[in-house]
């Protein structure tokens, strides 16, 4: 149990923080200028675009060609990055094409996630098939976890994988750590460093390889813990900006394409909150047991699989509107404003601050708890008012 003055302790920092991201995005919405977000079904960033900051942009179609002087956040369904980005980028996608430059850090999750291009900083990936192709370069330390690994490029620092079979045929100057099905060392590997692999048969190496470092083979039977905490707390971080990031696109998604059902659920949900949270807390809890009990009925399994969708779909939504409607009531009140408005910058205030404070032990979830159920028990009522054809009071 955390006392109640080392939570202050604890807490002090992301407060400072906190108030300092609320204060800018309230009394100089103009410097916002310097965050670009766009959502829509195709976006395309021509070759000599230059977007001077951050882009955050949702698309099932995103080509990338110009200049990102900032960070990109991006989701979508097929994504290609051929242009520069000057910091970080964090994408989320069905397929990722990388062959520009990105000069910080690439974290992706995907399907299938190529990589021609350069990553000067690390290169954090989950997807089912990755390819380092020849001619990439990552400058930092690639931490992987995939079905199917291919790294063809050069790697200068650590390398670090889960797969399940990987095929090493680039160079690799730092040391690699692999746990995979399959491991093959190719003909043009060029491994500088130490090779430690965990696997159910010795490696397939090339005659013509260069393994220049020891190589130690485990053969699985058990697995090396603290290497795997290693892989899952570097994984773990990039999925928490992930996940970030996807949750900050959706937002923005939603209130540029539903911005008066937003306006109206946000609005409804602080006036009533008190009412809306009590509903919130007996719906969440009472539903799951009420759709076990159905399923147990022979007729009952389609009614119960229905309801099931229903309730994880009206929480997925409640988890993304839990921030924008923190955000909503804290512009409010620095703001002074009679009526809760939600904007893009409640928005770019709510959904940070709600990530942020995940991180206070007991504050930060039950923060987060509470305006998620406020607003799941809001959504609740809209969808039993369209189920009976009535309207929202």
């Amino acid at each position: 149990m955390y006392k109640i003055g080392n939570l202050r302790v604890f807490f002090r920092p992301f407060l400072w923080v906190i108030l300092t991201i609320v204060s800018f995005l309230a009394a100089s919405p103009a410097e916002l200028q310097a965050v670009e977000m766009r959502a829509a079904r195709r976006i395309t960033i021509p070759l000599g675009e230059v977007i001077s900051g951050n882009l955050y942009a949702a698309a099932s179609e995103l080509s990338v060609a110009g200049r990102v002087d900032g960070d990109l956040v991006a989701a979508g369904g097929n994504i290609s990055l051929i242009g520069v980005v000057s910091r970080d980028a964090i994408i989320a996608g069905g397929r990722i094409n990388v062959s520009g430059q990105i000069g910080g850090d690439l974290r992706a999750a995907g399907g299938q996630i190529l990589l021609s291009g350069k990553v000067n900083g690390d290169l954090v990936v989950a997807a089912g098939t990755v390819h380092v192709l020849p001619g990439a370069l990552v400058g930092g330390d690639v931490v992987l976890a995939g079905g199917d690994v291919l790294l063809d490029g050069v790697l200068v620092r650590s390398v670090k994988a889960v797969a399940g079979q990987m095929v090493l045929s680039g160079t690799v100057s730092g040391p690699v750590g692999v746990r995979t099905g399959k491991l093959v060392i190719g003909e043009h590997a060029d491994l500088e460093n130490e090779l430690a692999y965990f696997s159910p048969e010795e490696a397939s190496v090339h005659p013509q390889a260069k393994v220049k470092g020891p190589v130690t083979f485990h053969m699985i039977s058990g697995m090396d813990q603290d290497w795997l905490r290693f892989i899952l707390r570097r994984l773990g971080v990039a999925f928490f900006f992930l996940r970030f990031a996807m949750t900050l696109v959706a937002g923005l998604l939603g209130y540029f394409l539903l911005r008066q059902p937003s306006q109206d659920l946000v609005s409804h949900a602080l006036s009533h909150f008190g009412r809306e949270f009590l509903l919130g807390f007996v719906l969440f809890f009472v539903i799951p047991p009420a759709i076990f009990l159905i399923l147990l009925t022979v007729v009952g399994a389609p009614v119960a699989f229905l309801g099931g969708l229903v309730h994880l779909s009206v929480g997925m939504v409640a988890v993304i509107y839990s921030g924008i409607a923190l955000g909503t009531l804290l512009l409010k009140l620095l703001r002074r404003k009679a009526e809760y408005e939600v904007s893009w910058a409640a928005i770019l205030v709510g959904i940070p601050i709600a990530f942020l404070v995940r991180l206070v032990p007991y504050f930060g979830f039950l923060l987060n708890a509470t305006f998620f159920l406020v607003i799941f028990g809001t959504l609740y009522q809209r969808v039993w008012s369209i189920v009976r054809g009535g309207t929202q009071s």
